[in-house]
């Protein structure tokens, strides 16, 4: 893809798509990670998510379980 491609109005769907791309390789590299702090940062660096999240604990016990 050139930098021209990359820049081009994309149609609403084409844009959902590539955003669907990009947090699946995001969510595929966090549960890649064996240390749970490491885990939890990363987590709260690409995601804002904390332990005062409502989800927070049902990705915890994911994350666990994909251990």
């Amino acid at each position: 893809m050139t930098t021209f491609d990359s820049h081009k109005p994309r149609s609403g769907l084409a844009g959902a798509r590539k955003r669907e791309r990009e947090l699946k390789v995001k969510l595929e590299r966090l549960m890649e990670i064996g240390d749970e702090d490491t885990f939890k940062a990363g987590l709260k660096a690409e995601f804002g998510i904390g332990p005062g999240h409502a989800k927070y604990q049902a990705i915890m016990d994911v994350w666990h379980d994909a251990e």
